[in-house]
């Protein structure tokens, strides 16, 4: 999607379609395999699907507890595939433009900022990740638990190290509050036809069409 307002908006609204049952992960489900590029930018770079790690352990413990595990493993599934095409379709600076034009140049700026430096460290930590894999193949060295445990803690240094140099580096610049960003933002039919459907499919999740005709009798 070319719009990034489009594209929040049907995220969101899809979002909570697919939280809100299975029925409403299966139409989210849906959307997301004919309204997305989803599954092509999976196929090019699957590293996110490590999001599937948390969303298994805990699923498992609802499991062994005796929990709705099934219910909660479709709908949290589709949720994380849906954020997962929102943060591969996104472009540097989206975000904070996105945030500028609905909240203003104060608070939406400082809202932008910070999710713009949020997702930039999840794409520097994209990038150490596929080093990472290229260096133990090149060595032809199984990554066991040890390695992973070593792995684990050198990226989570580096986060902070990268933090903190961004940090110093807002503070050299005189960084205050604030600001303004030059949005320019360039809509297709596409994006239309698939924000619609997203918001669509919210109503009917939440105001089923059965309602709809008992009401408009």
């Amino acid at each position: 999607m070319q719009d990034p307002r489009l594209r929040l908006l049907a995220v969101v609204a899809i979002s909570i379609t697919a939280f809100s049952g299975i029925a409403g992960a299966f139409l989210a489900a849906l959307w997301y395999l004919t309204c997305t590029r989803g599954p092509g930018m999976l196929r090019r770079s699957s590293w996110p699907l490590v999001a599937f790690i948390p969303l298994l352990l805990v699923t498992a413990a609802i499991w062994i507890t005796g929990g709705e595990w099934l219910s909660y493993l479709v709908r949290l599934g589709v949720v994380i595939l849906v954020a997962i095409y929102a943060y591969q379709d996104q472009k540097p600076g989206e975000f904070i433009q996105v945030c500028t034009w609905a909240f203003g140049p104060g608070v939406g700026f400082d809202l932008g900022l910070a999710g713009e430096m949020a997702v930039s460290s999840i794409r520097f930590l994209g990038g150490e990740v596929q080093r990472v894999r290229q260096a133990y193949l090149l060595k032809s060295s199984p990554i066991g638990a040890r390695a992973l445990s070593s792995i684990a803690t050198n990226l989570v240094f580096g986060l902070l190290r990268r933090a903190e140099d961004q940090a110093d580096l807002l503070f050299v610049r005189g960084y205050g509050k604030g600001g303004v960003s030059c949005a320019k933002f360039s809509s297709s039919r596409r994006d239309f036809i698939a924000a619609g459907v997203a918001v669509l499919l919210f109503l009917l999740c939440f105001f089923p069409v059965r309602e709809f005709f008992i009401l408009a009798q």
